[in-house]
């Protein structure tokens, strides 16, 4: 099982600014209390891996719900949020190779897009792109078309 978890909200959230790739914008007070709350929701429950974007908003959210459930946080660079210049299929591929890399029950934090575009791709469900600290959970190794 995946669990595929949108960072908390960052300072440019907050301000109605689009981010891309910069990895800079950190998370706001709500966007800390936000994964606090996500974390608490995910207690108790079985997660090996924590996987998150090198996004300082992904890494600080990552390590808040890394601490309440006692994980290291392992940074991988294909979870981060969609540049400019990329195409969907270019996204679906970089998912491709996490999820076919990595056993286990894994918790990905990521970006609204990249999260989309996962979901859609292990499911075969169109997913709006997540708020911020929210999960949606897949199949850990789907069959991908």
């Amino acid at each position: 099982m995946i669990r595929w978890m949108r960072h908390g909200e960052s300072t440019w959230n907050a301000a109605g600014r689009l981010q891309h790739r910069n990895p800079a914008p950190p998370l706001t007070e709500l966007g800390r209390r936000q994964a606090r709350q996500a974390a608490e929701g995910l207690r108790g429950t079985c997660v090996d891996v924590v996987l998150t974007s090198p996004a300082l908003r992904a890494r600080q959210t990552a390590r808040i719900v890394a601490d309440v459930l006692g994980l290291d946080v392992v940074i991988d660079d294909r979870l981060v949020e969609m540049d400019r210049d990329e195409t969907v299929a270019q996204v679906r591929q970089r998912v491709e190779s996490l999820v076919q890399e990595h056993s286990g029950e894994l918790l990905v934090v990521s970006h609204g897009d990249t999260i989309a575009v996962a979901v859609e791709l292990l499911t075969g469900h169109s997913c709006p792109v997540p708020g911020n600290a929210r999960i949606h959970v897949t199949g850990a190794r789907a069959t991908v078309p």
